[in-house]
């Protein structure tokens, strides 16, 4: 395995423990999840990693010749980190941790969702004009637009299934998507 491939995977196994394990040393909070504003970015910094920068680097590409393909990445991880963030909204209250939606409440985190997958569509574009595929350009289309309505039905149907296979398969569902290309 490349050696930059095990450098990043151990940055991403240190940012796992530290996110779940009180390894931290501050007095009252130990772990990354216990800073709400961290707690997102670190998430959604993770997925993007684990999903576009570490394939880079199995494939031996450089990461600064896809630098739309990270952002892009990230948009759409941080759509799906806030949904999960407002399913646990009171949990993490009675945790003391205010995450985003605790802090900018429901109704502007499902409107910071919508914003985030629109800007998950216009990043889509410049990708197509930077690497022009039809194909993959609807797909993003598609991926977004399903995403939103798996958000909307979550929000009224709520349950671990939902969040679990409907949020977290949206993951899966842009993979496929790709992949088709």
């Amino acid at each position: 395995m490349p050696w930059k491939l095990l450098l990043g995977c151990a940055v991403l196994g240190l940012l796992s423990f530290t996110y779940s394990l009180p390894l931290l040393p501050f007095k009252n909070k130990k772990r990354l999840k216990d800073f709400g504003w961290i707690k997102i970015v670190v998430l959604t910094s993770v997925w993007t990693i684990v999903t576009s920068a570490l394939p880079m680097l199995y494939w031996d590409k450089p990461i600064a010749a896809y630098p739309l393909e990270i952002v892009l990445r990230f948009a759409f991880m941080f759509a799906l980190c806030v949904a999960f963030d407002i399913r646990d909204m009171q949990t993490d209250l009675e945790d003391k941790i205010f995450t985003l939606p605790n802090l900018i409440g429901v109704k502007n985190s499902y409107r910071l969702i919508a914003f985030t997958l629109l800007v998950f569509m216009a990043l889509s574009v410049m990708q197509y004009f930077r690497y022009p595929s039809l194909v993959r350009l609807n797909g993003e289309f598609i991926t977004a637009i399903i995403t939103m309505l798996a958000i909307i039905y979550a929000k009224y149907y709520p349950s671990d299934r939902i969040y679990l296979g409907l949020i977290d398969g949206m993951m899966l569902f842009y993979a496929l998507l790709v992949l088709y290309h």
